[in-house]
């Protein structure tokens, strides 16, 4: 049967009442972004796992079917931005100053990248594989762990950055390349004074978490990388692949 006059009306005006229905979702933040991606690729079965990339950027949604999934990420429905802190100077001692993240949210990745981004690296390739190591750390069989602070997790980063730096002023020592050796130095000397590193460990001493820098400091004013190798060697700074210059943090 044909289509009616009032069929066609009346299919008008339901068309119509369903659009003015719909919510609306507004637009994704970067990290949003990473946090919708991240949860379309978990759901394909067929495709290998893969390394987080830290500088994703997302054209927009792909399909009406993703509203769900954007809206669940624009809702703050699971974020790993929790709003806590510690509650006391012993939570600080045990965990770091900060905010308390989830790492189990989906948006973490972009959170840790937010977060890192005034620590500097030598090259993006190093941030990223510091920021991969770390993620991979914080979420890899580790269900049990619901709290990482931002401090220490500012910490670590500045860790892998020094490290980092460390491995391109050996580099640059063993070929002669000055200017970039004095750059090298002049990071690695400067970075007492980075808040990563201050808020969480102003006196760099004792048992502190990054007592090694004074050691790595004066390796670097008497180009010994032996020192430097040693300074490093005792904490997890180096993860594998960042400082091959100095020879370590293996390969997994």
């Amino acid at each position: 049967m044909a289509p009616t006059v009032r069929d066609q009306d009346w299919s008008e005006r339901h068309g119509d009442a369903i659009r003015e229905a719909a919510p609306a979702v507004p637009d994704l933040t970067e990290g949003e972004k990473i946090a919708l991606w991240q949860r379309i690729e978990a759901s394909d079965t067929h495709r290998a796992r893969r390394r987080t990339h830290w500088k994703a950027v997302v054209a927009g949604l792909v399909a009406v079917g993703l509203v769900g999934v954007a809206g669940a990420a624009t809702g703050n429905v699971f974020s790993a931005h929790t709003g806590r802190g510690p509650v006391d100077a012993e939570d600080v001692e045990l965990g770091g100053p900060g905010e308390r993240l989830d790492p189990r949210a989906p948006d973490f990745a972009g959170v840790m990248d937010e977060m890192t981004t005034d620590i500097r690296f030598p090259s993006v390739a190093a941030r990223d594989s510091a920021l991969d190591w770390e993620l991979d750390n914080a979420t890899r069989d580790r269900s049990d762990i619901t709290s990482l602070s931002s401090g220490a997790l500012r910490l670590w980063t500045a860790g892998h950055a020094l490290c980092s730096w460390s491995n391109v002023w050996a580099g640059a020592l063993r070929t002669g390349d000055i200017a970039t050796e004095q750059r090298a130095a002049d990071v690695i000397l400067g970075a007492r004074t980075w808040p990563s590193i201050t808020d969480t460990d102003p006196d760099m001493a004792d048992e502190s978490e990054f007592a090694w820098l004074p050691d790595l400091e004066q390796a670097i004013r008497t180009d010994d990388p032996a020192a430097a190798r040693t300074a490093l060697a005792g904490n997890q700074s180096c993860m594998p692949g960042l400082a091959p210059e100095l020879r370590l943090g293996k390969r997994r």
